[in-house]
């Protein structure tokens, strides 16, 4: 398409980079919402590119591509974005990613400066960008900084960065998560040699650690014990100054790592009536540290079974109900084990006298994750391991086909709702939920089919599910969720059919809650318009300008008083 504005020699270099960039631009949107955080380190879309298809982008397409060119040093995209009428948006994100790729000093030569915080001195510090952080300090007043920056220098193994937050009057803070970082980075030489001696030999184990552990939830997010065991002598130093719940997280880590050392020194001093410590050793399939913890009185409860149950610690479990009296169990232990796809455990949890109970989550947890073998063996066992509809919909929704089809095969067949179809439609799934539909008779589906497969951006399903005869149900769901992802073409489509998708204020809304300008302004520019409530669009616009801006002048225009 631009091919003849180039010289023949550059074209022919130039065409599978085109290309390349051409899918870049088309896939702006789902990069901004799957990596908001991090999208900006791809290499930034080229002018003429950005140029073409800057009118279909979002305000957060628009805002990742300014954050691409300020963490590149693309000063001519970053000239041409913030000349547009209105301006591209930037925010602390855009100075932060300039400060990362070390090319901050234009961003905040502008009037107004590109504005910053705290995240921009540790981004600055993972960078590796010395200079650009004692700009940052040397500013009147100083851009702020926070523990954040010294973990970042220690992660990256930046210790002359770290040298020097900490050399200032005040000095940087940090925490533990600084030494942490460092050892997880595998930078053992900026860290203390006592510390280093003590790590070495932890570090190499750490990655692999953090990578196969896969930690409930619950202990997930209260707990963080796959970390890196915190060394007897770095805790004993550091104890006075740590909270309850920094207290206990060290001493499950050490319970998680089976670090007797530091258990031996660390629980006498802790409530031993919390199950924690127990429930990490068994987490981490650390039999020796469950024994000790147990030897001190610390309690537990079924959470154990089951942390040693979804990560197929067969052993661990075998000891913890051989105890007297035995470590609880219930349904939630058996459901871990079908997770994980670990049989043999479940085989020997229901060989016990009385057997460990199970539910039909037991057998949605199978089938979600794909182990047709273990839901076969469930199923086969005498009374059967019970299952409901979840079974089905589980399987569908993580494209596990050959499960679903086994599991309707049977005699009865596992039975399955409209939530099936919507689980496949909803993963962009359409080879299962072709299948589903086909059968005699078809799975059902209502509304929500539609809605969830827009929700999803899978306009191929959508289309799909409304060529059937009868179509798939829709009403105004569809059309918002498509308004809410900024997905014009999908609303277009929607409103192209005959009759066409229902819409209602919640169109209107949405598109102005996540700043999608070109949504709103196409949506009113319908006739008849798609009906809106321009005060409270406003309301969920106010912390976009342009949106904002426009939605002042439309119901000016209207006659709208807001």
């Amino acid at each position: 398409m631009l091919m003849p504005r180039l010289s023949k020699a550059w074209a022919a270099a130039a065409a599978p980079r085109v290309a390349e960039e051409r899918k870049v631009t088309a896939a702006l949107q789902e990069e901004a919402r799957r990596k908001a955080g991090v999208g900006y380190k791809s290499f930034s879309v080229p002018l003429w590119a950005l140029q073409e298809a800057w009118a279909q982008l979002t305000v957060l397409q628009r805002m990742l591509a300014t954050a691409r060119a300020a963490f590149r040093g693309d000063l001519a995209v970053l000239r041409w974005a913030r000349a547009q009428q209105p301006p591209c948006p930037w925010d602390e994100w855009t100075c932060s990613a300039a400060a990362e790729g070390g090319h901050l000093a234009w961003a905040r030569a502008q009037q107004p400066p590109c504005p910053w915080d705290e995240r921009t001195c540790w981004r600055a510090a993972r960078g590796g960008h010395l200079a650009v952080l004692q700009w940052l300090r040397a500013q009147q007043p100083p851009c702020p900084w926070d523990e954040r920056t010294c973990n970042a220098a220690a992660g990256g193994g930046h210790l002359a960065a770290l040298q020097w937050a900490r050399a200032q009057d005040p000095p940087c803070p940090w925490d533990e998560d600084t030494c942490n970082a460092a050892a997880g980075g595998g930078h053992l030489a900026v860290l203390h040699k006592a510390w280093a001696a003590a790590a070495a030999p932890r570090v190499a184990d750490v990655r692999a650690e953090v990578a196969a552990v896969v930690v409930d939830i619950w202990l997930d997010m209260s707990v963080g014990h796959g970390c890196l065991s915190v060394p007897l002598w770095a805790l004993q130093e550091a104890w006075p100054s740590l909270t309850d719940w920094q207290q206990q997280r060290a001493a499950t880590r050490a319970a998680f790592h089976s670090d007797l050392a530091v258990l031996r020194w660390a629980l006498p001093q802790l409530d031993t009536a919390d199950t924690l410590y127990c429930d990490a050793a068994a987490a981490g399939g650390q039999l020796e540290a469950l024994h000790y913890a147990r030897a001190l009185g610390c309690a537990w409860c079924y959470r154990a079974c089951s942390a040693a149950a979804g990560r197929g610690h067969l052993a661990v479990l075998q000891w913890a109900r051989a105890q007297q009296p035995p470590c609880p169990w219930k349904e939630e232990t058996g459901s871990a084990a079908a997770r994980g796809g670990h049989l043999p455990v479940l085989e020997w949890m229901r060989a016990q006298d009385p057997p460990c109970p199970w539910s039909v989550e037991t057998c949605w947890q199978a089938a979600g994750g794909g182990y047709l073998a273990v839901l076969q063996w469930m199923r086969a066992q005498q009374p059967p391991c019970p299952w409901d509809e979840l079974t089905c919909s589980a399987a569908a929704g993580n494209s596990h086909l050959a499960v679903l089809q086994w599991a309707r095969g049977q005699e009865p067949p596992c039975p399955w709702d409209e939530e099936t179809c919507s689980a496949a439609a909803g993963g962009g799934q359409l080879a299962v939920l072709q299948w589903a539909r086909a059968q005699e008779p078809p799975c059902p589906w209502d509304w929500y089919t539609c809605q969830i497969a827009a929700e999803g951006g899978h306009l191929a399903v959508l289309q799909w599910v409304r060529a059937q005869e009868p179509p798939c149900p829709w009403d105004e769901g569809t059309c918002q969720v498509a308004a809410e992802r900024g997905d014009l073409a999908m609303l277009q489509w929607a409103r192209a059919q005959e009759p066409p998708c229902p819409w209602d204020e919640g169109t209107c809304r949405e598109a102005a809650r996540w700043g999608h300008l070109a949504v709103l302004q196409w949506a009113r520019a319908q006739e008849p318009p798609c009906p809106w409530d321009a005060q409270t669009c406003l309301a969920w616009a106010e912390n976009d300008d342009a949106t904002a801006e426009w939605i002042r002048a439309q119901a000016a225009l209207e006659g709208v008083e807001l």
